[in-house]
């Protein structure tokens, strides 16, 4: 457990980033995390031991000290997580840590935001492989108006009611590779 925030992987999720006009940017995560050292471990023993299993649950006190809004272990590796975060002073963010990013959101020295989905290293898609794990994510990025787009690789612009631009990535593999670059008015 000692790189628990190092491990944890995303499998079915909704993230949604808002970036307001003025830089400032809010970001939430619904979903499910996996332990990704236990996931293996069940699916090459079948189960996992209950002393384990234990452990797994009280780790989930401490995403709630992370600032978790809602963390409670479901069995078998995987978290039921809700996250919601505002950063006002241009900050980055990287969620749900510094060592294993599912996304990160970087202000630039130029103005500009980078949104970017995670790039893991080489073996992050062959761990998972042979495991139960189902990673069906969806990320959507809404610009408030006047924002300008400089860069992005989303897979759709969705319709909206106000002025905002919403961008969506479907997330099916841990190498999925969503960005955005925005600039702020």
């Amino acid at each position: 457990m000692h790189n628990f925030f190092r491990t944890l992987a995303p499998e079915r999720f909704e993230a949604d980033v808002v970036i307001h006009a003025d830089g400032s940017y809010a970001y939430s995560y619904d979903g499910a995390l996996i332990f990704t050292p236990a996931l293996i471990q069940a699916c090459h023993a079948g189960c996992l031991d209950p002393q384990f299993e234990v452990r797994l649950k009280n780790a989930a006190t401490q995403l709630l000290s992370e600032g978790f809004a809602e963390a409670s272990y479901v069995g078998r590796g995987r978290y039921r997580v809700i996250l919601r975060r505002a950063v006002a002073d241009g900050r980055p963010s990287y969620f749900p840590s510094r060592e294993m990013t599912i996304f990160t959101i970087r202000p630039r020295h130029d103005g500009a935001i980078l949104v970017m989905g995670s790039r893991p290293d080489a073996t992050a898609p062959c761990q998972l492989i042979g495991t139960d794990a189902e990673i069906d994510g969806r990320l959507t990025v809404t610009l408030d108006p006047g924002i300008e787009v400089i860069s992005q690789n989303a897979q759709s612009k969705l319709p909206t009611f106000d002025a905002r631009s919403r961008y969506h990535w479907r997330i099916k593999s841990p190498d999925a590779d969503p960005f955005i670059i925005v600039k702020p008015t």
